[in-house]
């Protein structure tokens, strides 16, 4: 099943929670340098986008222990039709991929 990781723009703080745990997930180590997604952020907008690496699995740690709720992993159907409908501050993440579940 392909998916898609969701980020409401609207709610991510830039905490970059999602950084160590995927980083202690994947590499056993709480180094941001080693995780499969990255929030950038733009201090002047204050607009934090995180951004996803081509070597995610779609694990799910990442949206579980965001402390805003600001990720989602959905199918890719319903990442489509969110794209169609989207509203500003509300966008699929870059990455997509195709798993086995």
């Amino acid at each position: 099943m392909e998916r898609a990781l969701i980020v409401d723009i609207d709610n991510c703080t830039g905490c970059r929670v999602c950084e160590l745990v995927c980083s202690l997930y994947m590499e056993g180590d709480y180094n941001p340098k080693k995780s499969c997604i990255t929030v950038l952020s733009n201090k002047e907008t204050g607009i934090n986008i995180p951004v996803l690496d081509m070597s995610c699995d779609f694990c799910g740690r990442c949206v579980e222990w965001c402390p805003s709720k600001a990720l989602s992993i959905i199918g890719l159907d319903e990442a489509i039709m969110a794209r169609k409908h989207a509203k500003i501050g509300k966008v699929p993440v870059v990455r997509m991929s195709r798993t086995n579940v």
